[in-house]
């Protein structure tokens, strides 16, 4: 075959998988001219947005990490025949898919529909290759190995205080806090989750992720003072979903990556490893941090969508998975209506204001997994949002209900609050 000739085959192939977008904003300004380039260490990690691009395709190169592997299986992911047209309308006009993602800084986006991708997306020279980072997304997939842990009896109950596994935290505000109020992020202890210098976060991610203290318990032992009793106030924390880590480790006794590897993304049928940040201690901090292919958070949003069930194997158990993503089964005080955040919130996810039962992972900078398990329609967004404060993000909001309505989704019961991304 030509040259030429198969170039252009490529190019065909390439066009009818919908792998590439064109024309993505703000592409000069986030260092297109580059190629997006990124830092080599983590000394000169930076969100400004020259570097965010290649920095969120490429932390497992900037930052020390541990490797989540896959298994010999594989789970297909095959593509659907047949690819529809979403609409919605926005400011009084009709926009489709392109004009979204021509307006918005999304590196990633795939829809999955009863186990069949429908749309996969990349802007920004961005490949299905690459391990896209998904920031506090990691949360929610800390709060499923916490359902395995209990499941296999490492966890013996939910309302186990801290200090039961670790014991260091026994004098702290941490020491009596259940495991179930670390997952509903109401510990009741003293928190501000804002990302500018100083802040708790920055503190936090500075003697973890950047390496600049010990890591593991000590990374946490200045945080002191309560605002509320546990249970009764909610208070987004990076810090509850830190300890929760620190809680699952000593349970497992092993690393988290090995654990992962062994009873969630093997199962599951990833197709890639996945890579996990790792502090001075070794421990990987469960708030943020780890990276995998656009396909496998795809392939573990099926996952969700089967309520932990993959390829007739139960993986993660069903009434944990369904307990900590139904609202009707929260209390009161993790109500949006009471929160005052765009949605209301379970074990480590947010769960959206639909009727049907639909829920999500969420990350600054605009990452998103949204599943609605009784329509199996299932949606990842890896993104390069110009803030991290997370403003309420009403186009996507109109896109996600124009998917879901499109593919047979419910969207009953949506208008009330915009979806935003709170992670």
């Amino acid at each position: 075959m030509k040259p030429v000739l198969k170039s252009t085959l490529l190019a065909v192939l390439l066009s009818s998988m919908s792998y590439v977008a064109q024309g993505a904003p703000d592409e000069d300004i986030l260092g297109k001219g580059d190629h997006y380039p990124y830092p080599r260490d983590s000394k000169s990690y930076s969100v400004q947005d020259e570097y965010k691009v290649g920095e969120f395709s490429h932390l497992d190169k900037i930052f020390e990490t541990r490797t989540i592997k896959h298994g010999p299986e594989i789970d297909p992911l095959p593509t659907a025949s047949t690819a529809p047209t979403f609409t919605y309308k926005y400011q009084g006009k009709t926009y489709t898919l392109d004009d979204f993602l021509d307006r918005q800084r999304v590196t990633g986006l795939l829809v999955i529909k009863d186990g069949k991708i429908v749309v996969e997306r990349y802007q920004y020279e961005r490949q299905p290759e690459m391990r896209m980072t998904s920031n506090s997304m990691a949360k929610s997939i800390t709060s499923m190995l916490i359902g395995i842990a209990l499941q296999d009896g490492k966890i013996r109950s939910l309302d186990d205080p801290v200090e039961q596994y670790v014991p260091k935290l026994h004098s702290g505000p941490y020491g009596n806090v259940t495991i179930r109020n670390l997952l509903r992020m109401s510990s009741g202890v003293k928190w501000s989750q804002v990302y500018s210098p100083g802040s708790d976060n920055y503190r936090l991610n500075n003697e973890t992720m950047f390496q600049k203290a010990r890591g593991g318990v000590s990374a946490i032992s200045w945080v002191q003072g309560t605002v509320a009793p546990q249970g009764t106030h909610f208070n987004y924390s990076a810090a509850d979903s830190y300890v929760l880590g620190l809680v699952l480790q000593a349970a497992i006794g092993m690393p988290l990556a090995d654990y992962m590897s062994d009873k969630l993304w093997a199962p599951m049928g990833a197709e890639d490893d996945a890579s996990w940040v790792v502090d001075w201690s070794g421990m990987e901090p469960e708030n943020c941090c780890f990276s995998a292919r656009l396909r496998d958070y795809g392939r573990l949003g099926v996952l969700l969508a089967n309520d932990g069930e993959m390829n007739g194997k139960q993986i993660v158990d069903r009434e944990y998975l369904q307990e900590a993503t139904d609202s009707t089964r929260q209390p009161a005080y993790l109500q949006s209506q009471v929160t005052k955040e765009p949605n209301d919130y379970g074990y480590q996810f947010w769960l959206e204001r639909y009727k049907s039962r639909t829920f999500a992972m969420f990350g600054v900078y605009g990452q998103a997994l949204i599943v609605q398990p009784e329509s199996k329609i299932v949606m990842v967004f890896t993104s390069v949002w110009q803030d991290a404060d997370n403003p309420p993000n009403s186009e996507r909001h109109l896109l996600i209900n124009a998917i879901l309505k499109t593919l047979g989704g419910d969207i009953e019961g949506v208008g009330k609050r915009p979806s935003g991304n709170p992670g």
